[in-house]
Parts: structure tokens; C-alpha cells; sequence
């Protein structure tokens, strides 16, 4: 009998919330509907995150995924997935499944680089608060310096895998 990661992690899980249970069970009780609340707020992005996996796998062959983001293209990967990291507009919590699909896809490891990181650190969907809050040269500085940084660090992931 094979026993996943999955599996390990979720006893670990177990053990531990009995644990803090017998320790003191109306904080693990609020912790839970805490939990709670959050996986309620994840799990309908996580899902519409995996149709969206599953319609682009339905109506975009790998093939096109690999011109685009594969090694064939070399650097301009890197620079197609940070555009593409730049305009998705997901929780970075869903970002990392769909960037494996990309992966398994095709897609090579600077691309994938350049797209979680700069889907977490550059939001299109984010440029409004931030200019209102931190003006236009700051905003510009900030996501052009982070730009170039998300850049060499795809060209790394390039070079080492």
C-alpha cells in the first residue's frame, strides 16, 4: 500500500487540531469557523480557476502553448508569461495550479517564473489603488524595476533548468 503527500499531510493535520482541541477548545473552534470562511472564499475561485484550465486545454492545443511559452522561443517566454502574469486577474493562492497546467502544458520554467511572479507582484487589476495611493512615478518605477527584476530571475530558471 503506497501512502501521497496528501494523505501524510492531512493525519498531520488531524493530529494536530486534536491536539489543539484538548488544549483548548473554543479557540480551535474559532479557528475552524475561521477556516472555514476562508475556504469558502477559495475554493469557488479555485474552481472556476479549473475551468478555465479546462477550457483553455479544450480550445488551445499544447502546441500553441509551447511556441508561445516553450523553449523554442527562448527569452521572449519569459517576457510573454510576465505579460501574461501581469493582466490575470487571480488570487495568487489560484495562480500557482494554473501556472503547473502551464508547465505541463509546455510552458518552460522562466515562463512559468515570469508569470506567477509577476501575477502576484504586478496586478493590472491593482494600478488604480496603488497609483492613487502612491502616485504615478512611484507606481511606474515600482512595476518596471519589479518588471526587469521578474525578468533576469526567468532567465535564471532558464539557465539552472
Amino acid at each position: 500500500m503506497s501512502v501521497n503527500n496528501g494523505t501524510i499531510y492531512l493525519l498531520i493535520a488531524f493530529i494536530l487540531l486534536l491536539i489543539s482541541a484538548l488544549k483548548d477548545f473554543s479557540k480551535t473552534t474559532k479557528v475552524l469557523k475561521v477556516t472555514g470562511i476562508i475556504a469558502l472564499t477559495v475554493f469557488p475561485v479555485l474552481f472556476l480557476i479549473f475551468i478555465l484550465m479546462g477550457t483553455i486545454e479544450a480550445f488551445v492545443s499544447k502546441e500553441s502553448i509551447a511556441v508561445w511559452l516553450g523553449s523554442g522561443s527562448g527569452i521572449l517566454s519569459i517576457v510573454t508569461g510576465e505579460i501574461l502574469g501581469c493582466f490575470a486577474l487571480i488570487q495568487p493562492a489560484t495562480i500557482f495550479p494554473f501556472a503547473g497546467f502551464l508547465h505541463d502544458s509546455g510552458a518552460e520554467y522562466g515562463a512559468v517564473v515570469g508569470f506567477v511572479m509577476t501575477g502576484i507582484a504586478i496586478g493590472v487589476s491593482t494600478l488604480p489603488l496603488e497609483l492613487k495611493l502612491f502616485g504615478k512615478r512611484f507606481t511606474l518605477v515600482r512595476n518596471l524595476l519589479t518588471f526587469i527584476y521578474v525578468f533576469i530571475i526567468g532567465i535564471v530558471f532558464m539557465v539552472v533548468l
